[in-house]
């Protein structure tokens, strides 16, 4: 199927191909519409077409792609495009969807001058960069794009691909789609938006589901809450993310990675099944899978602040943003040694890590899925997440503070130039200190299963074993 539609033409164009299947489209029409803050126009030409007959199974891919088309034209208004895609569920059973764009202008021409392609479930919409009858004085040109993809109930596809030039993207209430192999959502200038795990406090009503998960904007904020598989990797130019976690794979033969980067928002990640409803009033627990957690945070001048599990390691790094961490390490061996390593890299940032504890039902679990950690933030267990935990932490500028659990044991190794180093804390063996510039402490607490390393140029540096905001907690150390 290979077919064009041009808005101006008031006809249906037939798709073929053994079905007496129909593009449709309607006549352009004019209609009272709200004026755009760009161009000051009353937005009264519309255009829509309907791709019907769209095949939701684990054996089809879906592309849809907006873009804004640059000729050899070098004069002419340059056109503002904006607008949005949703993607929401038909309510239907079956396993057909359909695609609705609107094309909304100031002007009959300009409607006409967006071109819809379509061709074996790739929808292409390219819209001129220019228009040369456009008067030079006067508003802008605008086309406003509104893109709906209806989906059935329990939608599947193996491989989404959504990249637009200048929308939004937004999934809605009720949406369930899983995609087998790989989901990739893009925009230059718009948002993306996923209703939140908070709204149910339940697993399953995941909106989102693929082995990889890629999402990415440039100037747009991303948020709302997605499921980490194989492969979660979000990255915003200078937009902000907000990210609600949702850890409910049970392959534990693939590691799970989360991979958040921005280089002027900020990052704030939660896993509210984890830290906020793992005990409900009916006393359950809830046991995310045991797998291999691997967590990447980087901003250059962006705040992050994550609660998150990690297995085998987890890297965060800010030039100039402040850095606020909750983990639960999670014990995992499988083709690994059961380490755990926790590595913070802030230049001109505040850094504030939390080492939680967490206890286990079972030992570490090397290849069946099956098995699961019970997390308790308090208690204790000769199968801790926190032996063998390495955390390594490095600032220019900022100060460093790192909190432990009482039955943490490890060693503590702080490096400063002009800052104060303070431990809290009792039973910490103080094996090496020294005074003046620059200054260093070493101690141990216990066995030398663990470590605790600082270290900053010109900033403070403390650690806490047990609970910092009790007042009575014993000061060990002050250098």
């Amino acid at each position: 199927m290979n077919h064009e539609h041009d808005p101006i033409q008031q006809r249906p164009i037939h798709v073929g191909g053994g079905q007496d299947e129909q593009l449709t489209t309607n006549d352009i029409h004019f209609v009272g519409r709200d004026t755009c803050g760009k161009c000051l126009r009353p937005l009264r030409s519309e255009s829509t077409m309907t791709i019907p007959n769209i095949i939701f199974d684990s054996e089809n891919t879906l592309r849809i792609e907006q873009r804004v088309h640059r000729s050899d034209q070098q004069c002419g208004r340059q056109l503002h495009v904006f607008g949005r895609l949703d993607i929401c569920s038909s309510g239907e059973s079956s396993n057909r969807g359909r695609v609705e764009i609107k094309i909304i202008s100031g002007d009959k021409k300009l409607t006409a001058a967006t071109k819809i392609h379509f061709d074996d479930h790739f929808v292409d919409i390219s819209t001129p960069f220019l228009a040369d009858w456009w008067d030079k004085d006067g508003p802008k040109p605008c086309v406003k794009l509104l893109i709906t993809v209806y989906m059935p109930c329990d939608a599947q596809l193996d491989i989404l691909e959504l990249k637009v030039d200048s929308l939004d993207v937004s999934v809605m209430e009720g949406l369930k789609l899983k995609v087998a192999d790989k989901m990739s959502i893009t925009t230059f200038s718009g948002s993306v938006r996923v209703p939140s795990f908070s709204r149910t406090g339940r697993t399953s009503e995941n909106r989102l589901e693929s082995r990889e998960m890629l999402i990415q904007t440039y100037s747009g904020a991303i948020e709302g809450g997605f499921s980490l598989h194989d492969l979660l990797k979000i990255k915003s130019g200078s937009g902000s993310v907000f990210l609600e976690l949702g850890l409910v794979s049970t392959e534990s033969a693939t590691s799970a990675k989360l991979s958040v980067e921005t280089e002027f928002g900020n990052i704030r990640i939660t896993t509210p099944f984890v830290f906020y409803y793992r005990q409900s009033k009916k006393g359950y627990k809830h046991k995310p899978p045991s797998r291999d957690y691997i967590v990447e945070l980087e901003t250059t001048s962006g705040k992050i602040e994550a609660d998150v599990v990690v297995a085998s390691r987890a890297t965060v790094r800010s030039r100039a943003g402040d850095v606020l961490l909750r983990l639960v390490p999670v014990p995992f061996s499988a083709r690994g040694n059961g380490k755990t390593t926790v590595v913070t890299d802030v230049d001109y940032g505040k850094t504030r890590i939390f080492l939680l504890e967490s206890s286990y039902s079972g030992a570490p679990c090397a290849d069946k899925a099956s098995s699961t950690t019970e997390l308790e933030m308090t208690n204790t267990s000769s199968n801790s997440g926190l032996a063998g935990l390495h955390s390594a932490h490095r600032s220019i500028s900022g100060d460093i503070k790192v909190d432990v659990p009482d039955d943490w044991s490890g060693e503590l190794i702080a490096d400063t130039h002009t800052g104060d180093i303070t431990s809290y804390g009792k039973h910490i063996t103080i094996m090496r200190s020294s005074q003046g510039e620059p200054r260093m402490m070493e101690g141990l607490r216990g066995s030398r299963d663990s470590s605790v390393r600082m270290k900053s140029l010109w900033g403070s540096l403390e650690l806490f074993v047990g609970q910092p905001q009790v007042l009575s907690r014993e000061r060990t150390t002050r250098t």
